[in-house]
């Protein structure tokens, strides 16, 4: 099953466009239209109540869902094919990083994100390094991202900041615009979230794909971006200059 578009298939084989702060790409018209249009009617059937994980009222994520297990077969489809060598080929040509673990969806946090109204996730740096009982030892080394939000607005908020750990400044926010993929290496740098509550009309909520890649822990740590960590580090929204992040 080829899900993503030729577009897409270009970008990837390209390399990352952007550096600072981190490694990362930004997507257009990243799946097929037919598979990015049925995906959206497939949404509605992802209620609140059969979410996997659900997160309220806390100071570093608000009312998100998680979807994990029990897809449906569209679903399962799409996650089948970003774990296949075809797919994970392009990752590698995308992100310079070789030895990705391969067909395997069981590594932990894929799954399905939808936010709703007042919901956020605080800029945080993801744990990079996890204890697969099959594997041992795992490196977490890319995020991919496809949002699913036809019609978005600016001003329903929940742009992903990408942000600058040194100066603590916010250098780009994407907006998470229909069929936009975001991919970057997941690493000590890199500080990234929504962290504006959102703003949505009621019944528009804030729907993603998520993706994470994983690299057999070896004796080889220069091949590894930055420190290990194991928990997820989340920074105080007020510590950080949002103001003149570039739009994307």
């Amino acid at each position: 099953m080829d899900i993503i578009s030729d577009e897409a298939k270009i970008a990837l084989h390209a390399g990352y466009k952007y550096k600072d702060p981190c490694s990362f790409i930004v997507i257009d018209n990243f799946l097929k239209d037919e598979i990015a249009n049925h995906a959206i009617r497939t949404l509605l059937d992802f209620n609140t109540t059969k979410a996997d994980y659900v997160c309220s009222d806390l100071m570093w994520e608000n009312k998100k869902y998680a979807y994990i297990n029990n897809l449906g077969n569209f679903f399962d489809a799409i996650f089948d094919y970003f774990h296949t060598n075809e797919f994970i080929d392009y990752i590698e040509a995308l992100t310079g990083i070789k030895n990705i673990i391969r067909n395997d969806k069981t590594l932990v946090g894929a799954g399905i994100h939808k936010i709703t109204r007042d919901g956020y996730l605080n800029v945080h740096i993801d744990f990079n390094i996890y204890e697969s009982k099959q594997y041992g030892k795992i490196d977490r080394r890319i995020n991919l991202l496809v949002y699913l939000n036809p019609e978005w607005n600016d001003e329903y908020n929940g742009h992903l900041y990408m942000c600058d750990k040194d100066t603590m400044t916010a250098k780009y926010k994407i907006a998470p615009l229909f069929n936009r993929c975001v991919i970057f290496n997941t690493t000590n740098r890199s500080l990234h979230g929504h962290p504006f509550p959102l703003k949505t009309p009621e019944g528009i909520h804030r729907h993603s794909i998520a993706i994470y890649y994983y690299t057999k822990n070896t004796n080889y740590p220069h091949d590894f971006e930055g420190s290990r960590a194991s928990c997820v580090h989340y920074y105080d929204t007020d510590s950080i200059d949002f103001t003149g992040a570039k739009a994307l």
